[in-house]
């Protein structure tokens, strides 16, 4: 899987493009909350709000989000977005 940082803006892009929502004034000042409704649940994940998410941050989001290989989106697809 890659792991590689991806500046916060483009996280946000990507994760838009897969439908992932952002919850407006929720969670910590330095955090984000993104949110995705699926049929079992609504699922919520915290980004820090830094120049520079950390990919265990970008691997979260994306085994929350179910945006991995074993899901479908391929690591091209996932980083070309």
């Amino acid at each position: 899987m890659g792991k590689q940082r991806l500046k916060f803006d483009d996280l946000r892009r990507i994760l838009r493009s897969f439908g992932v929502e952002e919850l407006a004034g929720r969670g910590k000042g330095s955090h984000t909350l993104y949110w995705k409704q699926f049929d079992d649940g609504r699922f919520t994940y915290p980004v820090p709000n830094r120049k520079d998410v950390l990919p265990c941050y970008v691997k979260g989001a994306r085994k929350k989000f179910r945006l991995l290989p074993d899901d479908g989106v391929t690591d091209e697809d996932f980083f070309s977005r």
